[in-house]
């Protein structure tokens, strides 16, 4: 096997072995280690077991499946093409026996149950699962939160509600009862969850839902405080320019980071939380997928028991940076209703947006069906798929690519030389290059580079001036001073002041004022979660990469309005379509097993079951 950055020459015997592999790396090394000797620990396959829970933390995972860790494993090795083939390499490393493993773990002095005090030991095995105690404390934390919202139900004007309902434009559309359902679950419960894949209508449903809970504020005579928040600033940002196209209405501000909204500080507790609440009535949250285990924890805390939860995402989407996968949880678990046998979470699946080729291939990725995506992939008129190996393919001698790359570069140049940032902004997001990987032959490093010298070339801009006109920008790091986001992108434009970055904030900063700004001519698809192209090119690796998942491939896909370009073998399109990414967590089973007490209590069923989503596994998933 070959070694990878991060040995650790202290590492011993299993630690050693893992390490030298890939799968661990010095961080987990080097707790596990820290924390056994607090203890006078020494058996090997505690301090695997520590090492791992640290690095299935880092990929993700809120615990460590003992019976299933060596499947989740191949999703721990960083999204490089170097480890791209580690995965068939897993079985040569000696995996202890479970049944021992689980038993010397459950005799260890660093290791708690189900039943220990908070904090007595640093980790805790509960239903064969490995957690680090301040996880634990927080998936504990949220069932106990969610199950304490589901009942009693808010008080509503039922007759005032339905002429809200019947007052929207859309009303007399039948394809919008998902949406009305949505908005009268939102009013009538204290959480509720909204899912939908894009172009589905959410940020109009969550425009109504806020109409609505105001409505019914109005009919009491007492003002409705309505929160809208998102995990990011670019989601927030996007999400309050999208409702001021849509008129929410008087008493209801920007969208802030939750962050922002809880007040979050370094190295010091939230300012708010359970000693001190929100001042909210309503709290809307966006973009839901993108929330992690210890943040979801952190809002629920911060709730009043009578302040309105609406969470609106795709669960299909790539999963948080951090750890845990809370909506796709929750929308497995299902949430009661406040109508007996149903459930609180609404499922949007109409789209608007998408020409219908581009939605039956995300349709078809999202069930799981290979066979079906190939199929649409090869006739499907809004798609074009290159069956080959990415980095066999020339860019100059592919025309559809190349023409495509040329005119967004003569496209934007223009408009940037002019001085017309929102049409070079246009421009650039005509087009966008996703890649998987950041680096090696199928990461953004190469075929950014390839597309710079293309596009450079195009727009002739061929000298080696740093902020030429046409320049695309992506901010990699958020400036609040500055009102931009992490994602945000922009072009370097001229003006009469010099050249400046015209950012999609619509605003535009003089070159020292930036921070954290970097060249974008590619960008990986987890960057572009949340943004939304014409035409989509997406450079698939090979079947090995453990970055090859559904959720990867259906969130680029679904980031193109009316074209996507596929390039990669069908033997990749099949692996993505097939691999769910793997996220190890206790919520959806600790949340279904509390639902069904007392025996016979409905956990209730959403608008829509998806077929193909499949049910999860059994915890610990």
């Amino acid at each position: 096997m070959s070694g990878v950055t991060g040995r650790v020459v202290s590492a011993q015997g299993v630690l050693a072995r893992f390490n030298e592999a890939g799968i661990l790396e010095a961080p987990d090394v080097h707790t596990a280690q820290l924390v056994a000797r607090t203890a006078g620990e020494h058996d090997p396959a505690v301090l695997l077991g520590a090492a791992l829970t640290m690095r299935a933390l880092r990929a993700g995972s809120v615990c460590l499946p003992i019976r299933r860790v060596r499947r989740l494993a191949q999703f721990f090795v960083r999204d490089d093409d170097a480890q791209a083939g580690l995965a068939p390499q897993l079985d040569e490393l000696g995996w202890p026996d479970p049944d021992r493993w689980l038993a010397a773990l459950a005799a260890s002095s660093l290791v708690g149950d189900e039943h220990s005090g908070p904090n007595e030991h640093p980790l805790r095995l509960v239903d064969e699962a490995l957690y680090l105690e301040r996880y634990w404390h927080d998936e504990e934390s949220i069932t106990a939160a969610l199950l304490g919202r589901c009942g009693p139900f808010p008080d509503v004007d039922e007759a005032r509600l339905e002429r809200s309902l019947a007052a929207s434009p859309a009303a007399a559309d039948r394809r919008d009862e998902a949406q009305r359902t949505a908005v009268r679950t939102a009013v009538r419960a204290r959480t509720a969850v909204i899912c939908g894949g894009p172009g589905t209508g959410k940020t109009t449903t969550i425009s109504r839902v806020v109409a609505a809970l105001a409505d019914q504020a109005e009919a009491r005579g007492v003002p409705m405080r309505i929160a809208l928040a998102a995990p990011t600033g670019k989601a927030a940002a996007r999400l309050t320019e999208s409702l001021d196209e849509h008129a929410v209405g008087p008493g209801v501000g920007a969208a802030t980071t939750l962050h922002r909204l809880l007040g979050a500080r370094p190295d010091r507790a939230p300012r708010h939380g359970a000693g001190h609440r929100l001042p909210f009535d309503a709290v809307v949250v966006d973009e839901m997928s993108m929330v992690s285990l210890p943040l979801m924890a952190r809002l629920l805390e911060a709730l009043g028991p009578d302040t309105r939860l609406v969470m609106v995402g795709d669960p299909d989407q790539l999963t948080p940076v951090d750890a845990g996968a809370v909506l796709a949880d929750i929308t497995a678990a299902g949430l009661p209703g406040p109508e007996p046998g149903r459930s609180a979470v609404v499922v949007l699946d109409h789209g608007y947006r998408f020409t219908s080729g581009i939605s039956d291939v995300a349709r078809a990725i999202r069930d799981g069906d290979a066979d079906r995506t190939l199929e649409l992939l090869a006739a499907t008129e809004a798609v074009e798929f290159h069956d080959q190996d990415a980095a066999d393919l020339d860019l100059e001698a592919s025309l559809g690519l190349r023409d495509a790359l040329v005119r967004q570069a003569r496209a934007t140049e223009r408009a940037a030389r002019l001085g017309r940032a929102e049409e070079a902004i246009e421009a650039l997001g005509a087009h966008r290059l996703l890649c998987a990987h950041r680096t090696g032959p199928y990461g953004v490093t190469t075929w950014g580079a390839a597309v710079e010298r293309l596009q450079r070339a195009a727009a002739g801009q061929l000298s080696g001036d740093e902020w030429y006109s046409g320049r695309p920008l992506l901010a990699t790091r958020n400036l609040p001073e500055l009102g931009i986001s992490n994602g945000d992108t922009g072009v370097v434009i001229a003006t009469g002041r010099g050249r400046r970055a015209a950012m999609s904030n619509h605003r535009t900063y003089p070159a020292y004022a930036l921070e954290g700004v970097e060249t974008m001519y590619a960008m990986t698809v987890h960057k572009s979660q949340g943004s939304q192209f014409e035409r989509v090119t997406l450079v698939l690796p090979p079947p090995g990469s453990p970055l090859l998942t559904r959720g990867l491939l259906y969130t680029a896909v679904t980031r193109a309005r009316t074209g996507v370009r596929i390039i990669g073998p069908a033997s990749s399109v099949r692996a993505a379509v097939t691999t769910e990414a793997q996220r190890a967590s206790g919520l959806t089973e600790r949340l279904g097993r509390a639902l069904d007490r007392p025996p016979g209590a409905p956990r209730g069923r959403p608008l829509r079951a998806r077929e193909g989503a499949g049910a999860r596994p059994a915890m610990p998933r």
